[in-house]
């Protein structure tokens, strides 16, 4: 039998109602300095009739682990971290070893975001710890709770320079909740406790956890030196106070707005995804008889084809959905927080209408755009008072209008004959029914999954929105196919993107995650070559993705590049090319025909595609672009912020 920490138990719940004490012996963020002297000991330490059932740190870190939950994580395995992977079977906790540490941290993400439980990630010091850094940012944007685990070198060594030494802790800090130094094996517990709960708790996010190699090594002792095991505190107060509903003052304002509009909007965000609370946003919405338009972090949350659906507003939009909000009259907006990609030109955004902006996180109320009322309140609990408080709406003439918005502006996929990006994936929609859980890469093909996938469900449209993270697409579909096995997963994902990640086809392979990879493959780093061309007069610096070598020998016309047929059948994973439209149904077929049989298909499209509707970054509603026939007319987006 494997060893256990005494008093071994369930993690307790904690009621939100009840107000909780901070934890005496909680730990906060530790510096270097602080690193005390004597940390635990080794076996030869410890009194002999206490060593058959001693744990050391490694062996408590991990069964910490089992008693939040955790059945697997996500990892690369070295010398400072080799202590805790070498426990992991013994408390029955599966490693998914990935190719690169950032796809560790992404899949971590993807079975974060697909499942809503916490994602686990495992590296080494130095650089294993630094790679994972973009995936913990990742997770910071878009509010996703992981927690990460480093690895570092003995303690008697942190400041000075170590073989793979860093400081990972300070690196951490800015883009995590909080990020912890383990100081001794005696505190193990205690973070462990406190980083699952910040990581889930109120506005999710990432947490990192660092460990020396010594103290995964040592065992706790006494001075006297028996064996002193530290046990899980039986109950922890949450390292954050825990929100609470809408006040009974607040709700009473927040009613009587709502029922003066004649033209209210329901603005939803991530945060309904990350609270799962579209049942009631649903419920909310069929009450008051609202128009309801969501974030790219929102979708699923409302069905497509709900008649109040608005889809998805922002840079690349809905026209409708856009000109909606800006002449509502009152905007009730939930789970969001007024993204610059949302907004353009902020002071002209909602300009004449009423703001409710009902948040968790007070830090985001009147940050980007101030509301008339700002309400930080837990999202499940503020939409049930809504939906138990509002009286039905009498919006018949403003539901019109949109739907009449909705006829005069579709979002349409031309008949063409060209093979084009909205049509495969549109079609792609069509085959899954728009159940299928999607991942995406960064860039132009996730701009056209966003309008022509119709998600129908939550948590299955997992983007890095915030981050914009360009190789997200392939290891967040791992994370997501092994925390929803029985999902259909499939990565809608770009040449330039997947190429970033593309070696994760070794993790598909290794541990049969069946996940499905469909490259909208145009040759290009599409945005780019879209905003050099709008923006710099056609200066197309370094977008290009074909052989130039390969286009010289053959007089201009490249050969497909790189060959990720090539690619993926070097990693063992089936694969096959499509480049007419008359052969892409067949191909999907083929790709769709064995669920859980990993498969990437190459989709060569129509190369210099750009992605309508666009709104230029800084501008308004007013300005946006809905063809290439805008530019001929001069419309023409600036350089004045035009971060892609």
């Amino acid at each position: 039998m494997r060893p256990v920490i005494p008093s071994e138990q369930q993690v307790p719940t904690v009621d939100p109602n009840v107000a909780q004490q901070p934890l005496t012996d909680s730990v906060d963020h530790v510096t270097y300095e602080d690193v005390p002297t004597i940390l635990g000991a080794p076996l030869s330490e410890i009194k002999l009739e206490d060593r058959a059932h001693a744990l050391r740190g490694a062996q408590i870190l991990a069964q910490c682990l089992t008693l939040e939950g955790v059945e697997v994580l996500f990892g690369y395995p070295g010398g400072a971290n080799l202590e805790i992977f070498d426990v992991l079977q013994e408390y029955g906790i599966r490693c998914i070893r990935v190719e690169h540490e950032q796809g560790a941290a992404h899949a971590a993400e993807g079975f974060a975001r697909a499942t809503g439980k916490v994602g686990v990630c495992l590296a080494t010091s130095g650089p294993g710890a630094t790679n994972l850094v973009t995936g913990i940012a990742d997770a910071n944007s878009d509010s996703v709770p992981i927690v990460a685990i480093t690895g570092n070198v003995p303690s008697h060594l942190l400041g000075k320079n170590a073989f793979q030494e860093v400081d990972i802790v300070a690196i951490a800090t800015p883009i995590t909740k909080k990020s912890f130094l383990i100081d001794s094996v005696a505190t193990i517990p205690t973070v462990v406790r406190q980083a699952f709960a910040l990581a889930a708790g109120n506005r999710p996010g990432p947490v990192l956890i660092d460990i020396p190699k010594d103290i995964q090594q040592h065992y706790p002792r006494d001075p006297e030196g028996n064996y002193a095991p530290p046990r899980m505190p039986a109950e922890i107060a949450p390292p954050e106070p825990p929100i609470g509903p809408i006040s009974p003052s607040q709700l009473e304002v927040c009613c009587q707005l709502i029922h003066a509009a004649r033209r209210p909007i329901l603005y939803a965000g991530g945060g309904v995804t990350s609270s799962d609370t579209s049942p009631l946003l649903v419920q909310l919405a069929e009450k008051l008889g609202c128009p309801v338009t969501t974030t790219v972090m929102g979708l699923g949350t409302f069905p497509p084809d709900h008649p109040l659906a608005l889809h998805v507003l922002g840079m690349h939009g809905t026209k409708y959905a856009n000109v909606a909000i800006n002449e509502a009259d009152l905007v009730l907006a939930v789970g969001v927080r007024f993204d610059d990609r949302v907004t353009g030109k902020v002071s002209e955004f909602i300009k004449h209408g009423t703001i409710i902006h009902i948040d968790v996180d007070r830090a985001e109320l009147n940050k980007n755009k101030p509301a008339t009322l700002p309400i930080c309140a837990d999202l499940r609990r503020a939409l049930q008072q809504l939906v138990d408080t509002v009286q039905p709406g009498e919006y018949t003439e403003w539901v019109r209008y949109v739907t009449g918005l909705k006829a005069q502006y579709p979002l349409k996929v031309a008949d063409e004959r060209d093979l084009t990006p909205q049509y495969a994936i549109a079609l792609l929609s069509h085959l899954t029914d728009g159940n299928a859980l999607v991942t995406l890469g960064v860039g132009q093909h996730q701009m056209w999954a966003m309008q022509h996938y119709q998600v129908r469900q939550p948590r299955s449209f997992l983007s890095s929105s915030g981050f914009g993270t360009m190789g997200f697409g392939l290891p967040a579909a791992i994370g997501a196919k092994i925390g929803c096995p029985d999902r259909l997963v499939i990565d809608i994902d770009g040449d330039g993107s997947l190429n970033m990640t593309i070696h994760e086809l070794s993790t598909c392979h290794r541990y049969g995650v069946g996940v499905k990879v469909v490259v909208i493959n145009n040759q290009w780093l599409g945005m780019v070559r879209q905003w050099q061309d709008m923006i710099y007069q056609g200066r197309r610096a370094e977008s290009s993705l074909s052989d130039p070598l390969t286009a010289v020998k053959r007089g201009g016309e490249a050969d497909i590049y790189p060959d990720f047929l090539s690619i993926a059948h070097g990693y063992r994973v089936r694969a096959e090319r499509v480049a007419r439209k008359e052969d892409l149904r067949a191909a999907y077929e083929r790709l769709l025909a064995d669920p859980d049989e990993p498969y990437l298909l190459d989709i060569i499209v129509r190369p210099e595609e750009n992605v309508y509707p666009m709104i230029p970054a800084g501008a308004t509603y007013k300005d946006i672009i809905m063809s290439a026939d805008d530019l001929k007319k001069g419309v023409h987006p600036s350089r004045q912020g035009s971060n892609i």
